[in-house]
């Protein structure tokens, strides 16, 4: 209450009447909010003219001299001080959601600007945000659809992150069609991205990677026109396979991909794919401008060297023979360079032959111990093969008739075709029974000292002349970079095995695999900028802790104070956001919930 003090001219009672004519007036002010009336009805109608005189004149003296300012702002002062002040025995943490890796994958999603891509393409705001938090959580979690909704719903901030709200979650029907819906802008959606990664990264693709892989099915898949058995490079030939083929820089980014039958050979992938690179990405006629084409042994093919060369490519491949007559040349100079184990390697340049390609001899001891050892113990497998088929001969109940006999030792000549060619096999007939086979003899043709010198040795072969032997095993060194998109493709983004049963789901599974990819390489590709090189696995085991939480307390005044924020990433990974220059802290939010008046 506000009161007058000892007034000499005026008895207690009316100085009590001043005291609560001067308190109802500030209550009637309002000047301190949330304040409670002590008085219902105005007071003053019963004071006499003396009383309401002073009254008037002390409320005026309270207004001109600043004293409510200062009790307005001592009230205000104390009244943050209370709503800072939390109840620790009132603290909550909830909705703990990881965060880390779904903030790396949504910022260099932005960065590649697929958002900005498919809002051009008519997408609405609820599509987009559904499809990327989707592609986020197969680019982290590599789950089934199923499973990528419960993680949306109970383990995941990526739908958070994009809308900026908590419980957001897209629908069954969103989610399953978020692949399909990607799949269909294929072509353009891949052109974007190559658009973007060569001005993000000043790229001038002048070097690229061809190689095929497969994946393989769970299930019969038998009325797929896609799926068929074949050559597993996974050693899964029990399944139906897809094949992948795959053109890449040397940044790891794709330039091309199509998704072709399991029995597609390796060489009979290669016109496809050079046409349609060449219809995405028109080839130069500047000679100096040519792009090289590195591709290995088992696409290198005549043909299909002849192909590249008549579109306007040059190539570099691994020679699929042996050269046997050749000279080094005489004024070439070998050069010596070491494997990823600082193992030497020699390189030296062939005597070029007048319209032919040239060639460049790699000797590795690495590779020479590797294969003899290899190469001891096939021969010992094939050897025990043959050995069985003439112990047959004379056992009871063994193969002795010479036609299957003979089939017998050709099926271990074509299982161990790199050491059966250098045996001479003789078949014996019976003299009693010409259709039965007496006896096999086998010997080698080749000495051993002259096949170790084969050890270790290959070739080289690029249709430039001006390539030194330096930049080819450079180029040449370059095939590692689609073996690790390979791997990062079936291990880190888990695109095996295949379970969906039409074809049309397949193909958007691997697409959205791609996508992942896309995401992956980019992250991956700043950070080796940096020289950090960790493989995807590993920064998504760094960025994991980091969560999303709520915490929930009560303050002094009684008001529900609600926070959602993202915790402080550790130094390793705020060491990863330094360097690929992302918001470490997507969101820090809070609320308060008002405190019920007292009642009267």
């Amino acid at each position: 209450m506000l009161t007058p003090g000892y007034l000499p001219d005026l008895c207690s009672d009316e100085i009590v009447q001043i005291r609560r004519g001067l308190t109802y007036m500030m209550e009637q002010s309002a000047y301190i909010p949330a304040q409670q009336a002590m008085f219902t009805a105005d007071p003053r109608g019963e004071y006499s003219e003396k009383v309401r005189g002073y009254i008037e004149k002390f409320w005026s003296q309270i207004k001109d001299s600043g004293k409510i300012d200062s009790a307005r702002a001592s009230y205000d002062e104390a009244e943050r001080k209370a709503r800072k002040l939390i109840d620790v025995n009132t603290i909550q943490h909830t909705d703990a959601r990881e965060a880390g890796a779904e903030n790396v994958c949504l910022q260099a999603i932005r960065e590649l600007q697929l958002d900005t891509f498919l809002r051009r393409e008519g997408w609405s705001e609820r599509k987009i945000n559904s499809t990327l938090a989707s592609l986020i959580i197969r680019t982290v979690y590599s789950p089934s659809e199923w499973a990528a909704l419960r993680i949306l719903d109970e383990n995941s901030a990526a739908m958070e992150l994009l809308t900026g709200q908590f419980g957001d979650c897209p629908t069954q029907r969103e989610v399953y069609a978020a692949a399909p819906s990607l799949y269909a802008l294929k072509d353009k959606l891949e052109r974007h991205l190559c658009s973007r990664t060569d001005s993000l990264f000043n790229l001038t693709n002048r070097v690229m990677l061809f190689d095929l892989t497969n994946f393989y099915f769970e299930g019969s898949k038998t009325g797929s026109k896609k799926a068929k058995f074949g050559r597993s490079k996974e050693k899964r030939s029990d399944c139906r396979l897809l094949v992948l083929a795959l053109a890449i820089n040397t940044e790891g980014f794709i330039r091309y991909s199509s998704i072709l039958a399991g029995n597609t050979a390796d060489p009979d992938s290669l016109p496809a794919m050079v046409e349609d690179i060449i219809s995405k990405n028109p080839v130069s006629t500047n000679s100096q401008q040519k792009v090289m084409v590195v591709i290995d042994a088992g696409i290198a093919t005549e043909a299909n060297l002849g192909l590249l060369k008549e579109r306007g490519y040059n190539y570099l491949c691994v020679s699929r023979t042996k050269l046997k007559d050749y000279t080094l040349k005489e004024e070439g100079r070998s050069v010596t360079v070491l494997d990823s184990h600082k193992r030497p390697i020699t390189i030296a340049q062939v005597e070029h032959r007048e319209g032919g390609d040239f060639y460049l001899r790699i000797t590795s001891p690495a590779k020479a111990m590797t294969e003899h050892s290899m190469n001891q113990q096939w021969r010992e497998r094939f050897e025990l093969e043959l050995t069985k088929a003439r112990n047959a001969l004379t056992a009871k109940g063994g193969t002795k008739r010479y036609d299957k006999v003979v089939e017998r030792v050709g099926r271990a000549l074509g299982k161990y075709p790199s050491v059966s060619k250098y045996y001479q096999i003789d078949y014996i007939r019976s003299d009693k029974n010409p259709e039965q086979m007496s006896d096999i003899h086998w010997q080698i043709k080749i000495s051993q000292d002259k096949a170790e010198q084969r050890f270790g040795t290959y070739f080289l072969r690029t249709n430039v002349a001006t390539l030194d032997e330096r930049s080819a095993w450079d180029y040449y060194n370059l095939i590692r970079e689609i073996e690790t998109s390979n791997r990062q493709l079936k291990t880190d983004l888990e695109l095996r095995p295949i379970y969906h049963q039409t074809d049309d789901n397949s193909d958007a599974h691997l697409f959205f695999g791609l996508l992942s990819y896309w995401i992956v390489n980019t992250v991956r590709h700043k950070l080796k900028l940096q020289g950090i090189t960790h493989y995807w696995a590993e920064l998504k085991r760094i960025l994991s802790t980091q969560k999303a939480i709520t915490t929930k307390a009560e303050n002094a005044l009684g008001e529900q104070i609600e926070l959602r924020i993202c915790s402080d990433p550790t130094d390793a990974a705020s060491e990863l956001y330094r360097t690929l220059g992302y918001n470490p802290i997507p969101f820090r939010r809070h609320t308060i919930k008002t405190a019920p008046p007292p009642p009267n």
